[in-house]
C-alpha cells in the first residue's frame, strides 16, 4: 500500500500553461490528505521560490528542496541538509563572470550577472530574475549555471564532487557529490519508517529520474520528455489533461 507520494512542482503539479495548480490536481491532492497518504514536494527549488508560488497554499507533509540538499517537514524543522563541501571552482566561475551562475544560500539566491540564457530559463518557470549580488561567504547549498548543453562540458567539466542535472535548455543544477532528490526521500521515509514499497513519485523532468526509479511507482507526465516516460512504471496524461488525478486513480488511490 502506497503510504508516501512525492510531487515534482514544475510541469507535475504546477501548470506552466495556466500559471496555477489545475482544480484537478488540488481536488486530488485534498483527497489524499483525506484517507492520509503523505503529501510531499520533490523539488530542485528554493523555499523562497515556492513561498511565491501558486502551490503555497497547499500544505505538504514535508518538502525535499533543492534536489534533496535542505529538507524540512510542514513547521519548516530541517531534518536533512547536504551542502556544497568544495566550492572554490564554482566559486572562480562566479568571480570571472564568464558565465551566470546563481548561488543558492539556506534563505537567499543571488547571481553574478543575467544574459538571455538566464531569461529564458526563468520565464520557462514563471519565477522572476534573481538579484545581483556579490558572494556573502555564507555556506552553499546548491548552485545554477546558465549554459547550453554544447557548451556544459567545458564549462561545468573542472567541478570536481558534484552532480550536475540538466532542468532546462539553459541551465543546470550543481548539488554536493551524491545528493539527489532520492536521498532527500530516503531520509523521509527512515524517519517515518516506511519502505520504498510503499511510495510512489510524480515527475516530469531530468532531475526526476533517479526519483521515479527509486520508488515503487514511478510516474511520468504526459508532457515529460521522452526519455523520462521510458524509465517510468507508468505514463499518466498531460499536466493539463488531469494528469495526476489520472495517475492517482492508476494508483488506487482515487
Amino acid at each position: 500500500m502506497i503510504k508516501a507520494i512525492f510531487f515534482d512542482i514544475d510541469g507535475t503539479i504546477l501548470s506552466h500553461r495556466i500559471k496555477d495548480v489545475p482544480i484537478s490536481t488540488r481536488q486530488a491532492l485534498c483527497q489524499l490528505s483525506d484517507i492520509h497518504v503523505d503529501r510531499v514536494i520533490a523539488t530542485g527549488r528554493h523555499s523562497t521560490e515556492i513561498d511565491r508560488l501558486p502551490v503555497n497554499d497547499i500544505k505538504f507533509d514535508a518538502y525535499i528542496t533543492l534536489n534533496g540538499q535542505l529538507c524540512y517537514d510542514l513547521k519548516g524543522n530541517v531534518f536533512y541538509e547536504n551542502p556544497i563541501k568544495e566550492t572554490g571552482e564554482i566559486l572562480k566561475f562566479f568571480h570571472s563572470s564568464t558565465v551566470p551562475v546563481m548561488l543558492v544560500e539556506k534563505d537567499r539566491m543571488y547571481i553574478n550577472f543575467i544574459n538571455n540564457d538566464v531569461v529564458q530559463a526563468h520565464e520557462a518557470i514563471s519565477t522572476p530574475l534573481p538579484t545581483i549580488m556579490e558572494y556573502t561567504g555564507n555556506t552553499i547549498y546548491q548552485a545554477i549555471f546558465y549554459v547550453k548543453k554544447a557548451e556544459q562540458s567545458k564549462i561545468t567539466g573542472c567541478l570536481k564532487n558534484v552532480e550536475i542535472t540538466r532542468w532546462n535548455d539553459s541551465a543546470v543544477d550543481v548539488v554536493e557529490k551524491g545528493g539527489s532528490k532520492v536521498t532527500g526521500i530516503q531520509k523521509y521515509l527512515s524517519i517515518k519508517e516506511y519502505t520504498r514499497e510503499e511510495a510512489a513519485a510524480f515527475g516530469d523532468g531530468e532531475n526526476d529520474i533517479e526519483m521515479l526509479r527509486y520508488v515503487q511507482e514511478g510516474i511520468a507526465m504526459g508532457n515529460a520528455n521522452d526519455f523520462v516516460k521510458s524509465i517510468a512504471d507508468y505514463v499518466t496524461a498531460d499536466i493539463d489533461d488531469n494528469g495526476i488525478e489520472k495517475g492517482l486513480r492508476y494508483l488506487g488511490l482515487l
